[in-house]
């Protein structure tokens, strides 16, 4: 999913208000959020066994929390919004917890 399908998704959802919750594309967006922090997870162990920069440097037991993540991936170029969740949410990353 790009950036921009799940943000649209995401605002679709948060319009809905406590409605929300009984949506099937919660699981759904929860899914694909879950899924990039996992890949992330896995790009920055690799990163590491390679001797590479990590992509963010976010401090032990930090977390960006959904809405920031939302704002972020909003806040990021048209361009970038078309690539995977996972490319732009680990810009947000950076963004945030620079190294």
């Amino acid at each position: 999913m790009t950036v921009q399908t799940f943000l649209e998704r995401a605002n679709a959802l948060r319009d809905q208000g406590p409605m929300a919750l009984m949506s099937p594309d919660l699981p759904v967006l929860k899914a694909e959020a879950k899924a990039a922090t996992t890949q992330l997870k896995a790009d920055r162990a690799a990163r590491a066994a390679a001797g590479k920069k990590p992509i963010a440097c976010v401090p032990e037991g930090e977390s960006i929390g959904i809405m920031d993540m939302l704002d972020g991936l909003a806040a990021l170029p048209a361009a970038d919004q078309k690539r995977p969740l996972k490319d732009g949410y680990a810009r947000v990353l950076a963004k945030r917890f620079p190294c």
